[in-house]
């Protein structure tokens, strides 16, 4: 089972899904992405190739990954699990990075636009008191997806949500 890994704005590819996830034996790809620096496209672009190549089964992303994680999920239907994750970057992003959000406006609306109703197929993990992330907005964007609520921020421990995201994940291989 290869699993892409997307870390988010200012993340770690060795992040706490990446440890979880190779802990528990399965192959992990996961990649430093700069988002300063490249344009949202262009990660867009990287990620889809990657998932191809690497022949990915599944994703699981955080935070601002998981916007990827979703146009991915679109592209390709792979199913995808997302802790924290940022489903209107120009809302979440704006107090992090305004530059970064003013630049990948266009981006951002054109892919809202195209895949606002995948957002529904994925799973969520949600940290009660994430202190980035208005999970209000998310509840609203995700619909009727599966959403679970732990305890933590934005900066989820791995005690929070370890034994249920490996069980989503082997729930998701059975179903595949």
């Amino acid at each position: 089972m290869n699993i892409l890994n997307i870390h988010g704005y200012a993340g770690s590819p060795e992040n706490t899904n990446y440890s979880i996830l190779q802990d528990a034996g399965y192959t992990v790809i996961s990649f430093s992405i700069d988002y300063d620096n490249c344009s949202a496209t262009d990660v867009e672009d990287f990620l889809l190739a990657a998932a191809r190549v690497y022949r990915v089964d599944m994703i699981v992303a955080t935070s601002y990954g998981s916007y990827f994680a979703n146009i991915i999920s679109g592209k390709y239907n792979l199913p995808f699990i997302a802790t924290n994750p940022c489903v209107n970057p120009s809302i979440s992003l704006r107090n992090l990075t305004p530059d970064y959000c003013f630049r990948e406006a266009k981006y951002f609306k054109s892919r809202n636009r195209e895949y606002m109703k995948n957002w529904e197929t994925g799973i969520f993990i949600l940290g009660n008191a994430d202190e980035v992330i208005d999970h209000s907005i998310t509840k609203g964007v995700v619909g009727k997806a599966k959403i679970y609520e732990v305890s933590g921020t934005h900066r989820l421990r791995r005690e929070s949500y370890e034994i249920l995201l490996l069980k989503e994940i082997e729930s998701l291989m059975k179903e595949g």
